[in-house]
Parts: structure tokens; C-alpha cells; sequence
């Protein structure tokens, strides 16, 4: 049975498609393989597609190795291409911490409209969490 995902196996898994290289064809058992083989642990591809982060990230990278974005990557010669690769792979990873962050951001204003409309008060939502020796 596939492991239930935690927060760090999601990241890990995004991760690897962050580093997934643009010269290898994609697909989701490649991806169930390479999660086994670096982070140790079987799991299946309907749990990774259930995942809105990896699948978001595997669509990008999909689209990104399909081809159908145009790669405007000049000849580079063999001592920069390993700098212009890591570049590439920073880029991407950027631009998808951004649209992630901004659908968090959204998500916060949705809270806090429904806190507000619920009549929820700043300071509720800002209370500490309870220590696990009160529960």
C-alpha cells in the first residue's frame, strides 16, 4: 500500500521535479521511480496526482520537456552549461514558489473574509496554540 504523504514528501517530490533534467522524457511512473530510488519510499501515482503541488509541478515540468515551450538556450560551451543548467532549474523553482505563494495568499483572504463574516476576532485567530502537556 503507498505511503500517506507528509508535508517534507511533498516538497521532496516537487523538488525532484524541480531537478528533473530537460533532456529526459517524463512521465509518472519515471516519477514514482525516482522517488524511490532517492528518498527511500514506495508510493503510487494516484497519491502523487492527488497532491495539487506536484501536480501543478509536474504539468510545468511535462510542458518544459514536451517541448512546447520554446527553449531560447544558446550554444553554450561544456563549462558553462552545468552554471546555465543550475540557472534554469533555480528560474523554475522560483516561478513556482511564487504561484504557489500567491494561491496561499488567496487562501488567506478567503479565511479572513469568512473569519470576519463568522465574527472571528484578530485576536482568536492569533491565539498560541495549545501546548501538547494541555490537551
Amino acid at each position: 500500500m503507498a505511503k500517506h504523504l507528509t508535508d517534507k514528501d511533498i516538497s521532496n517530490v516537487v523538488e525532484i521535479l524541480d531537478d528533473w533534467p530537460t533532456d529526459s522524457k517524463l512521465s509518472w511512473d519515471r516519477l514514482v521511480e525516482a522517488v524511490e530510488h532517492e528518498h527511500k519510499f514506495k508510493t503510487t501515482r494516484q497519491t502523487l496526482q492527488k497532491q495539487a503541488r506536484i501536480k501543478t509541478a509536474f504539468q510545468e515540468v511535462k510542458t518544459l520537456v514536451s517541448g512546447k515551450v520554446p527553449s531560447n538556450k544558446p550554444k553554450l560551451p561544456p563549462s558553462l552549461k552545468v552554471a546555465a543548467e543550475r540557472l534554469e532549474k533555480q528560474q523554475r523553482e522560483i516561478e513556482r514558489l511564487k504561484r504557489e505563494n500567491q494561491q496561499l495568499l488567496e487562501q488567506f483572504q478567503v479565511w479572513l473574509y469568512n473569519a470576519h463574516r463568522f465574527g472571528v476576532t484578530p485576536e482568536q485567530l492569533s491565539e498560541a496554540l495549545p501546548s501538547k502537556d494541555n490537551q
